[in-house]
């Protein structure tokens, strides 16, 4: 059924768009999605990094994840490791079955939250569990076992490494594939289809779409607003687009920025049209129901799991953050303060923008996501996977430019994140700097980098919001990307 579904949804939307576009768009999506694995391919075993650059072959998938749980526990002299062991590990008798080979089915296979700390949210969990269990089963089965702890290392650099990225990859592959045609589907509306070509010339969608799990959120928003404009003559479609935003915020936390936004417009539309409540309440079942059941399954079986994940981002470091300049010990608890207050204030400014067209949709939901990673105190490069499908929606050309330095400067943050040493040894032949390896401080080529990308994305934002709060004042229609109002639609 579901092999089924991918075929209508693809034969039905390549026959929508011309030849030589749909020329283009294959691609630059082969050449953009092929490029990023190649670069993150984890094989062979101990494969030199592209052009000698860790970032480039640096993912969370692999080198950020997997292997301080899975890997470095067991040392490369053949022990177990219990102090590295303790950092990750609630079940010792699951990580001893792993490491021993005493894996024999599905049920043995250790789960996020349960047996070990997992800072991802529950719809990366489930299919983290899926890549790792099938990877060490399909090895330990079909290839080998290990029969001590030096061979385990060998064997899950060798096998288990790469059959779990491949897994991985055919995940992000198919929500990337979403993405675009979902993608396409709403600029068409607006008769900007040939925007879509830009999100696979961005270094950031070439470095990060198979980085992170962040395709995965953006695919889910950007179908949650395509049903959302869709529901005007379907209430079943805005259970629909309230599910798919619930199982983005299931996927990352920051889409409900956007499900705040949405629901206060729904709730204030409920007011003056008696029509609208039907919609509203659908649209908002969907959502609580999707966002919170993932949630809710986790607090309930595993809340020792669940707090550690709450901790882990409560009490995270200033990453590449926008306070940096002004605080620079960037484990400062100012910048978690600073971002709940300026959050805050520019939802309720958000709040007051009436989606009224698609044009407003877009531009609130860009506003709102924008709202929810600028001004956080963890700003990670691969965020930006998320707000580009929104931003080619909703800015206009002008913006789009200034967009793009900020994406160029995004992707610079991990291509010297392992080079900072080498660029300040450079640097300081010039200038008065320090030489060691730092990129999370303000004298770190990484941070301005970030700087640059940070700044930008404010100007964005804050044009844009002044531009939407103008016209509320005085009485205009027209949104930043000018469409028709949402009831017209479906005709369109």
């Amino acid at each position: 059924m579901a092999v089924r579904w991918w075929r209508g949804l693809l034969q039905k939307w390549f026959s929508s768009i011309s030849s030589k576009y749909r020329v283009f768009v294959v691609v630059l999506f082969v050449a953009s999605l092929g490029l990023s694995i190649y670069i993150h391919v984890p094989y062979p075993p101990g494969r030199p990094p592209p052009l000698d650059n860790l970032g480039l072959l640096y993912t969370d998938i692999v080198y950020g994840v997997f292997v301080p749980r899975f890997l470095d526990p067991v040392s490369t002299y053949g022990s177990l490791d219990y102090g590295k062991v303790s950092e990750y590990w609630y079940n010792m008798h699951a990580i001893e079955n792993l490491v021993y080979g005493r894996l024999y089915s599905a049920s043995q296979c250790p789960v996020p939250y349960r047996d070990y700390k997992f800072e991802y949210p529950p719809l990366v969990a489930a299919t983290w569990y899926l890549s790792t269990c099938a990877a060490y089963l399909y090895t330990y089965r079909f290839i080998k076992t290990p029969s001590n702890l030096l061979e385990y290392r060998s064997v899950v650099e060798s096998y288990v490494i790469p059959i779990h990225f491949a897994i991985q990859v055919g995940v992000l592959l198919a929500f990337s594939a979403l993405t675009t045609v979902y993608l396409h589907k709403l600029l068409r509306l607006e008769n900007t289809a040939m925007r879509l070509l830009l999100f696979f010339v961005l270094p950031s969608t070439v470095l990060y779409i198979t980085y992170n799990w962040d395709v995965i959120a953006a695919a889910l928003t950007v179908m949650s607003l395509y049903l959302f404009i869709e529901s005007e003559s379907s209430s079943r479609r805005a259970l629909l687009a309230g599910v798919l935003l619930g199982l983005a915020i299931a996927t990352k936390v920051l889409p409900m920025f956007i499900a705040v936004a949405i629901l206060y417009n729904l709730l204030q539309k409920t007011y003056k049209a008696q029509e609208a409540r039907g919609r509203a309440w659908l649209y908002s079942a969907g959502l609580l129901i999707s966002s919170a059941i993932p949630y809710g399954i986790i607090v309930a079986l595993c809340q020792k799991g669940f707090n550690d994940f709450l901790n882990h981002h409560l009490t995270w470091y200033c990453e590449n953050c926008l306070y940096l300049p002004l605080v620079q010990d960037i484990y400062s608890h100012v910048h978690r303060i600073l971002f709940f207050s300026l959050a805050t204030a520019a939802i309720l400014s958000i709040l007051a923008i009436e989606v009224s067209s698609r044009g407003k949709l877009y531009t609130v939901a860009f506003l709102a996501l924008s709202a929810a990673i600028i001004f956080n105190y963890v700003f990670s490069p691969q965020m930006m996977i998320m707000l580009t499908p929104i931003a080619l929606l909703a800015l206009p050309q002008s913006a789009l430019m200034h967009y793009a330095i900020a994406d160029v400067a995004n992707a610079l943050i991990m291509l010297m994140f392992f080079k900072d040493f080498d660029l300040r040894a450079f640097i300081s032949k010039y200038i008065n700097i320090r030489v060691e390896h730092s990129p999370w401080t303000l004298d770190s080529p990484v941070q301005w980098a970030a700087f640059i990308r940070n700044l930008m994305l404010l100007i964005i934002f804050l044009s844009v919001l002044h531009s939407e709060l103008k016209s509320i004042g005085r009485g205009a229609s027209t949104p930043v990307g000018e469409a028709e109002p949402l009831e017209n639609a479906k005709n369109s």
